[in-house]
């Protein structure tokens, strides 16, 4: 699977587009015929698959949102798959609204081959060192000494704490990465950047002469924290975007280009103000619950559709991501943590949700209920609250009808007036 992807990076125009209509076909037939939801979505449009040509007929099929999605639940998943091969998943994304989704293991396979091609533009290979700075539970929450971080010794990857980040902890991180001396390192922004914003006060630049290049995903990267990070760590930053929907990816080449990967899903692009566009995606990679012209919410720019990069591959050009950013939680001992959308996770009966914080020593938890909310649910996300933060900041689960938005009528997960 990974060698068909890295041959699919160098086809044409053509050859994609090709490709596109033929997983549309398939994708959109079969669900029509074997999805409940898109079964009675589709009945009523009377589509004659022997007279449609794709990818141009997708546009006569109506969108979903996450709200659709989310109210159909399992009539989205094909009832030629349904069993213990499908693997659920939950999130809250950047809109505090959970989603739960299954996948099979072909989707979930074929992902991961794509977010591998990501790490060789970053200059990986097969075997080489690779430092990890995401949102996994690397060590206890309450630990209060180093070492922050386990190796992976089946990926030869050094696994870093992204909750234990702190002004007091930035050392032993600083002299972790020296001595593992990666080749790569994927990371949060929030994260990376608290250490590259430490590196650049205390006068110190990455040691390491290995370093090829540092992939960030996950959350929004400002140019100003792309330009700390090369700075401090003396190596160019790949920034990949992509949800947990699968239905749209975005890559950097080794130009620094944005990339729209044509052979990972198949995308619209619906005008949105300023030279802006909403990102609508059917994604290739899952066929058990198939998400078709699904809304993403998220904008991007263009590039105008003639101009090519250097790096010849043919997939479209962005110009730039426009992604909905976060406060980080600080806490009492120091510790600034980014991403915190994992606490959701795994929670059913909440209808939108928002981590705020006013005090240093206090976090509140708003939670709009759906019916289903019950003491179990409070548990859970008490106990996912915990396992991050850990026991020395007061935690509060407040029920709310509604969460305030921004000025500008926008939605945020966490917010920290701190």
């Amino acid at each position: 699977m990974a060698a068909e992807i890295h041959k699919s990076e160098w086809w044409s125009e053509r050859q994609l587009r090709g490709f596109q209509s033929q997983r549309l076909r398939l994708i959109v037939e079969s669900a029509a015929r074997d999805v409940p939801y898109y079964r009675e979505k589709y009945g009523p449009l009377g589509l004659d698959f022997e007279k449609l040509e794709f990818p141009d007929a997708v546009a006569s099929l109506p969108f979903i949102t996450k709200a659709d999605v989310r109210e159909g639940g399992k009539s989205l998943i094909s009832e030629e798959r349904r069993g213990p091969t499908l693997f659920p998943g939950n999130t809250s994304g950047t809109t505090g609204t959970p989603l739960k989704l299954y996948q099979d293991l072909p989707a979930i396979n074929r992902e991961n081959a794509f977010i591998w091609r990501q790490l060789t533009w970053a200059g990986l290979r097969r075997g080489d060192r690779r430092a990890w700075i995401r949102g996994d539970v690397i060590v206890p929450a309450r630990q209060q000494k180093p070492p922050y971080w386990r190796l992976n010794r089946a990926e030869n990857m050094l696994m870093l704490s992204s909750f234990h980040l702190s002004e007091s902890a930035a050392p032993a991180y600083f002299d972790s990465l020296t001595v593992f001396d990666p080749v790569v390192i994927q990371a949060y922004p929030s994260s990376i950047g608290f250490l590259a914003s430490w590196m650049l006060s205390a006068g110190l630049r990455h040691r390491g002469r290995s370093l090829r290049g540092i992939v960030a995903s996950s959350e929004t990267l400002s140019d100003a924290q792309r330009r700390e990070i090369e700075r401090a760590f003396g190596c160019a930053v790949f920034n990949w975007y992509g949800q947990f929907e699968r239905v749209a990816a975005i890559g950097t080449c080794e130009h620094g280009r944005y990339h729209l990967m044509s052979d990972y899903s198949f995308v619209e692009m619906l005008p949105a103000e300023n030279g802006l566009f909403e990102l609508v995606g059917t994604g290739f990679n899952n066929l058990s619950m198939p998400l078709i012209r699904y809304r993403c919410g998220d904008l991007v720019r263009p590039a105008p559709a003639t101009e090519r990069c250097a790096c010849g591959r043919s997939f479209p050009l962005i110009e730039q991501v426009i992604g909905r950013a976060d406060d980080p939680v600080k806490l009492p001992d120091g510790r600034s943590i980014g991403r915190l959308h994992h606490i959701f996770n795994d929670v059913e009966g909440i209808l939108e949700a928002q981590i705020r914080q006013d005090r240093l020593d206090a976090i509140a938890i708003l939670v709009v209920p759906s019916p289903t909310f019950n003491d179990r649910t409070r548990e859970t996300l008490q106990s996912n609250a915990r396992c991050r933060l850990g026991d020395g900041i007061a935690l509060e689960i407040q029920m709310v009808d509604s969460i305030p938005r921004t000025r500008n009528g926008k939605f945020k997960s966490v917010v920290c007036n701190v």
